[in-house]
């Protein structure tokens, strides 16, 4: 029984991380929206708090612009998340479409060097070409389908806190 009152923290940590990777394998876009959300309506309610310290110190003469600051910044990121995750949304998105570029720029000079490099004599690896070409392909299609590949990392999120759960749990049976 001692046993399990110690683990009760990581039984729970378990639980957490495989409810959290279920989620992100079936609807990644459905469960990011919702932490958007949920993290919009946390600001909000810190936004709420700084401005209500603010006004309280405000009515006893004090300037508190650091509170003011702090509330105006959270409530216009915590309205933003919680109205308009489609933004984020987009903002995840659009950061997909840079990697793309960059992968194929990246890949595109490893090739270019590959080629620069043979021409001269230089010794060079077929390896170079084929994490040049790996990359080119990969950061198109990334490109092309960014909001896909966003959605894949999260499934890949996912797995991987499925897999630590399992780890977690094995632990767990181990020591007990």
């Amino acid at each position: 029984m001692n046993s399990l009152k110690m683990n009760v923290p990581i039984v729970i940590m378990i639980l957490f991380e495989a409810a959290v990777g279920i989620l992100l394998l079936v609807n990644p876009e459905g469960f990011t929206r919702t932490i958007i959300i949920l993290f919009g309506v946390i600001l909000l309610a810190i936004g709420l708090t700084y401005l209500m310290r603010y006004l309280s110190a405000k009515r006893q003469e004090i300037n508190d612009l650091l509170s003011l600051i702090v509330a105006i910044v959270t409530l216009a990121i915590g309205v933003i998340c919680t109205f308009r995750s489609d933004l984020i949304f987009g903002l995840i998105t659009a950061v997909a479409i840079i990697y793309g570029v960059i992968l194929v720029i990246v890949g595109a000079c490893k090739l270019h060097n590959y080629h620069s490099a043979k021409k001269m004599g230089a010794p060079v690896s077929v390896i170079n070409v084929v994490s040049g070409a790996i990359a080119v392909v990969l950061g198109f299609l990334i490109t092309v389908y960014p909001q896909d590949a966003a959605l894949s990392v999260w499934q890949i999120a996912g797995i991987i806190l499925l897999v630590e759960a399992a780890i977690d749990f094995y632990a767990v049976i181990q020591v007990k």
